[in-house]
């Protein structure tokens, strides 16, 4: 690799925009909060792995779900979250005054105000998993004090819902469903928790990076902002669009930067994806992806020095095995670093690429994908064996048979979708990167408490599911109902799982035809179009003898 690029984020002749602000980040933000950060992919792809072909086909969808009509669903499930969102953040106004009043001697106070009841308030277990070591209860009060101070709301700023991908494992579309809603529904109420607890009121401004991670993913430009678009109608039908509002990350870091800068972040990006792809290309093998990974996981970052026998096999072949690697596997193993970091993606990005190597499977419309039989059980079986070496073209024997065609077990196709996965791990990894050098949240919003769903240092751990689904998140899964003991509880699954269970699909129907290209109905409309669930249950009965709305009377978000 080229000085130039080994020195990438380094050299002393990158323009004032890079070198000032990261000269900040590197003061301001821990060595964690600089890492790239994606959830982990890990369990859907062992659970495709031990049911690859149990996604429902067309023919058992339509025979298996529950049609509903659009109208009655909303009536039903619209007043019921917002009572909802009422109902919990009146509650949990409640517990944080009376948790600040026990605290006083952590706060160093004698009297509550309103900075310590917030600084409760967004450390409530029921919506945070925040660290002690991430972030002390003094350090967020006198965060909030200094919004306060300044006549400014409370400021939180989380990014967040970024798209559904294509990725029929973990949906059957690209709207939003039930697990946005719900999702949405907890931001909500903790807003008006905040703004109920705060003189100068809150702002919690939703940064949806879906057009962030495109330059990873490639998900079309259309379908990224009808996924938004829902997603700011549903925030005005929870009637939280005082307190809560959804914004386009990429717009919101334009109006931060300006034309130029903007420039030259996207240069910066540029630069350090080609440095990723160069320094640890050579490593990744996508005959052997797990076992390439593992070694690649153990070597230092692009700008430390090399070993002398760090060198790679050549470019798609397995790495060398049994040698002495003084920054690999057999060295200084070091997951945390950028290789680790870029093992982790993979695993966790194959499930949410736009694949070019699959065709025309499915068709890029703003409403979303239709998956045909046969191209979501080549996307399963692809799932399923990523792990699997390859030996090479023709090696049809290393794939069982698949009963819907033979271009599915090819081992040409499997190498070129590893290949954009890596590719896409890269890109995604370097976007990460540059915009944490760059401190853009910080930079952008300096006093605004920043939200994560991944819990790091100087952040709140905000949990977006209950937490019996506190690890899921809404845009990489399916949302549904559990319809037991009098009660509808939502949950959050992967569609695999709901459909290798024997849930039923909830469909809707009639919005497109009464105005769906209208404010009111156009989000299930979409849903409708593409014959996507709006949720899926456990049980249908309700649906069907019309108990449901009582089931919904004391729902928890």
């Amino acid at each position: 690799m080229s000085t130039a690029m080994s020195t990438a984020t380094t050299e002393p002749s990158a323009p004032p925009l890079v070198t000032s602000r990261r000269e900040r980040a590197l003061r301001d933000l821990t060595a964690e909060q600089r890492r790239s950060q994606i959830s982990d992919g890990h369990r859907l792809i062992r659970a495709v792995r031990t049911r690859p072909f149990q996604l429902y086909s067309a023919r058992r969808h339509a025979t298996r779900a529950v049609t509903v009509d659009a109208e009655e669903w909303l009536a039903a499930v619209m007043p019921a979250l917002r009572a909802a969102v009422s109902r919990t953040a009146s509650a949990r106004l409640d517990t944080a005054l009376a948790r600040a009043r026990k605290r006083m001697n952590e706060y160093g106070v004698r009297r509550v105000g309103s900075a310590e009841a917030v600084a409760e308030a967004l450390s409530d277990g029921k919506w945070f998993r925040t660290q002690r070591a991430h972030m002390g209860r003094a350090e967020l009060r006198d965060r909030v004090a200094r919004a306060l101070r300044h006549g400014e709301p409370v400021e939180l700023v989380f990014p967040v819902f970024s798209r559904k991908p294509f990725s029929p494992v973990k949906n059957r579309g690209v709207a939003p469903d039930t697990a946005e809603l719900h999702s949405l529904a907890r931001c909500a109420a903790l807003a008006h928790t905040v703004a109920a607890l705060s003189p100068t009121g809150c702002r919690f401004t939703v940064l949806a990076d879906g057009r962030k991670y495109n330059r990873a993913c490639g998900t079309p430009g259309p379908v990224v902002a009808a996924y938004q678009d829902t997603l700011r109608r549903w925030v005005t039908d929870l009637g939280a669009d005082g307190v809560l509002r959804v914004v386009d990350y990429e717009e919101w870091v334009a109006r931060g930067l300006g034309a130029a800068d903007l420039g030259t972040r996207e240069e910066y990006y540029q630069r350090r994806a080609a440095a990723l792809a160069d320094r640890y290309g050579r490593l990744f093998s996508a005959h052997a992806p797990r076992e390439s990974l593992e070694r690649l996981a153990g070597t230092a970052d692009p700008h430390d020095a090399r070993g002398p026998h760090d060198a790679p096999g050549p470019r798609g072949t397995p790495a060398p095995h049994g040698r002495h690697d003084p920054h690999g596997a057999h060295g200084a193993h070091d997951p945390g670093g950028v290789g680790g970091q870029l093992a982790h993606t993979f695993w966790s990005i194959a499930t949410s690429v736009h694949y070019t190597a699959l065709g025309t499977g499915h068709q890029d419309l703003p409403d979303g994908p239709c998956y045909p039989d046969a191209y979501q059980e080549a996307y399963a079986l692809y799932v399923a064996h990523l792990g699997r070496p390859l030996t090479g073209p023709g090696a049809g024997g290393l794939l069982p048979a698949a009963p819907y065609g033979r271009a599915a077990t090819d081992p040409d196709l499997h190498l070129a979708l590893r290949e954009e996965a890596w590719e896409a791990a890269c890109r995604y990894v370097a976007i990460s990167l540059t915009d944490r050098d760059l401190n853009l949240v910080r930079e952008t919003a300096p006093r605004a408490v920043k939200l994560t769903i991944h819990g790091k240092p100087g952040e709140l751990h905000f949990t977006t599911a209950a937490s019996r689904d506190a690890n899921m998140t809404a845009q990489h899964s399916t949302g549904g109902y559990a319809l037991r003991d009098g009660r509808a509880r939502p949950t959050f699954r992967y569609r695999i799982e709901r459909e290798a269970a024997g849930e039923t699909p909830v469909l809707l129907h009639g919005a497109a035809g009464r105005g769906g290209d209208g404010p009111h109905l156009l989000p299930q409309a979409r849903l409708e179009r593409m014959q996507q669930p709006i949720a899926y249950v456990d049980d249908p009965a309700p649906l069907l003898d019309g108990t449901f709305p009582r089931l919904l009377e004391d729902l928890e978000i």
